[in-house]
């Protein structure tokens, strides 16, 4: 009788631990193939952009042994609720949060302002000016930066697009939305902007 009390008190346990919300999300980027296995992230190198969302459970802090073609690294996840990123690539990442429906559409950019955004975003690409609370970001290799506290945040990372319609939520809300870029691919950015320069 016993036993079989243990026995049901271990699956109520298995339930709820279950049912327990995810309260982080860590965005792993890099290239070839990512493998998460319990606290074990291994990155095989091979060609092409890869990206792997890992949701986790809990208010605990998590480390992880992630291991690449550069070597082996601890990352520790901290207990804070909310959306990471962790850059495995050897290219630092940057980015910031996107006012969708505060930019610049239905009028022209002016040369000032095309002038400083561009300028911005070569600011961006040093790590100058970069702060949580300006919501942009520069990201190294091998680091994890938390984005967000919104577990609906929508993260666009390098080579992916922003689609052209995001869905609101049931208030008509638009989620926070995040743009990430190599810093290579940034640059490759800010040269075209530039020729639109006089």
């Amino acid at each position: 009788m016993k036993k079989l009390r243990l026995i049901a008190l271990g699956c109520i346990v298995t339930i709820l631990a279950c049912n327990e919300p995810v309260t982080k999300k860590v965005l792993v980027i890099g290239r070839g193939k990512i493998t998460v296995q319990d606290n074990n992230v291994t990155m095989t190198d091979g060609t092409g952009y890869v990206e792997e969302t890992v949701e986790l459970k809990g208010d605990k802090a998590v480390s992880w042994n992630v291991t690449t073609g550069t070597g082996k690294t601890t990352v520790n996840v901290p207990e804070e609720k909310g959306i990471y990123i962790l850059n495995l690539k050897t290219d630092t990442i940057v980015g910031s949060q996107q006012n969708i429906g505060q930019d610049l559409s239905g009028r022209t950019m002016t040369q000032e302002e095309l002038k400083g955004k561009i300028d911005s975003l070569v600011e961006l690409t040093k790590g100058a000016n970069v702060s949580p609370g300006s919501h942009n970001y520069f990201i190294l290799p091998n680091q994890l930066v938390k984005i967000s506290p919104d577990m609906e945040a929508k993260i666009f990372g390098p080579f992916t697009k922003i689609p052209g319609s995001i869905e609101a939520d049931k208030d008509g809300k638009l989620p926070p939305i995040f743009k990430f870029y190599t810093n290579t691919e940034m640059r490759d950015l800010i040269a075209r902007l530039k020729k639109n320069t006089i």
